[in-house]
């Protein structure tokens, strides 16, 4: 027995101690600064539960000249590496995150952006639908525990103990080592692959899989039934609404905090599908989008900075009237969406393009108070027009 115990003393250490190694080599979330080796740990599907955690350790490697936030539709929709970003706002840094990110919380990632110390652009991909229901106050969770400062500006006190705990977790538990052994495994599968690059960009690999599977008609239907459910709240809520919506005094904070900071802001409300805008107008919402947009003008007006502007790709265009296949067709994709809300990266690069480039198409506005009233016009017209596109049954919607 006493041999037995002294064989095991000695084993657990050791065999510790490979699991250790393996999951440091393979490094499944990015947590560690490896390098990525061809045929080993070149792709990262293991992020797909831990983004929050992979994305806090790429950023203070990045240290990012430009940082590009929101949901998941900029951690899908958004490359960090395209041609569209001109070359002084390089590196850039996605700080896409997936889920739903309340305005308090897209704070503290331009705030983390800023504090790994080289920031001088943020562009910040706020969802309209975000501010049609009122944020709590959110806590300060283990996603949070982990970043460079606190709320009040402070350094993190509780950082040192969250990062120990980050490192067992990639280092030390089944889950890693799971996640180690899958990673290898992917990186001899053909076809789409979830991968999280170091500069924050994901593939788009599971919407990707779900609509060769399902085919596009079903993502739609999928995204519409989850947005359509919530529209009853936000009509309750809204009902006896008075002044500015809700959560923008928030942006009204990042606007301060970028001009003390002398970073240059770029607010985008980000293209959606007809189809999502459709649900939204039909449900009556339509009129406190228009007020949205008139807020997010007259805010960044009365901030009255340079390096401040808000574009609005909300509307009824040739990138957004794209027909969805039917039902049993497995086999087209849009080239645009991969369903109302979630845009793909090649309607990203129009989007970077229109704002960076001047050789760009005429996709979105600049938003300010003198001209917000005509851009409402202007989608209302094109929402009569796409009516009458549906009644005659014929092509797209174009400008």
């Amino acid at each position: 027995m006493a041999r037995f115990v002294r064989i095991w003393c000695v084993a657990l250490p050791m065999l510790l101690a490979a699991v250790a190694g393996f999951n440091i080599l393979v490094n499944p979330y990015d947590l560690f600064d490896n390098a990525r080796i061809l045929g080993v740990n070149a792709r990262k599907p293991g992020v797909r539960n831990h983004v929050a955690l992979s994305k806090a350790y790429q950023i203070e490697r990045a240290r990012p000249a430009t940082v590009v936030l929101g949901t998941s539709r900029v951690f899908i929709g958004i490359d960090a590496a395209s041609a569209a970003w001109p070359v002084a706002m390089a590196p850039v840094y996605n700080y896409g995150i997936p889920g739903y990110i309340e305005t308090q919380t897209l704070f503290r990632t331009l705030r983390e952006a800023w504090a790994t110390g080289r920031l001088k652009h943020a562009v910040i991909f706020l969802d309209f639908s975000a501010f049609l229901a009122p944020d709590g106050s959110p806590a300060w969770e283990e996603d949070d525990r982990r970043l460079l400062l606190r709320d009040d500006g402070t350094p993190n006190p509780d950082k040192i103990e969250q990062r120990a705990a980050d490192v067992f977790l990639a280092s030390l538990t089944i889950g890693a080592l799971t996640d180690s052994v899958t990673t290898v495994i992917s990186q001899r599968l053909s076809g789409d692959v979830l991968d999280l690059r170091a500069d924050g960009t994901a593939t788009d690999a599971d919407f990707a899989n779900a609509a060769r599977s399902s085919g596009m008609r079903v993502l739609f239907a999928h995204k519409n039934a989850f947005e359509l459910a919530r529209m009853p709240g936000y009509l309750q809520g809204l009902a006896s609404w008075r002044g500015q919506m809700p959560n923008l005094g928030v942006v009204q904070v990042m606007i301060q905090f970028c001009h003390t900071h002398d970073v240059g802001l770029t607010l985008v409300l980000g293209p959606s599908h007809a189809d999502a805008m459709e649900n939204y107008r039909a449900a009556g919402l339509w009129p406190r989008i228009e007020q949205l947009k008139f807020d997010r003008a007259n805010l960044v007006a009365a901030a009255g900075e340079k390096g401040i502007v808000v574009w609005d790709f909300l509307e009824y265009s040739q990138y957004t009237t794209e027909p969805v296949p039917a039902a049993d067709d497995r086999k087209t994709m849009l080239r645009w969406f991969w369903e109302p809300t979630h845009f793909r990266k090649a309607l990203g690069d129009v989007v970077l393009e229109r704002i960076f480039t001047e050789n760009a198409s005429d996709f979105g506005r600049v938003l300010t108070p003198e001209n917000v009233g005509a851009r409402n016009s202007q989608v209302r017209e094109q929402q009569r027009a796409l009516g009458e596109w549906k009644r005659a049954g014929i092509g797209e919607v174009r400008q």
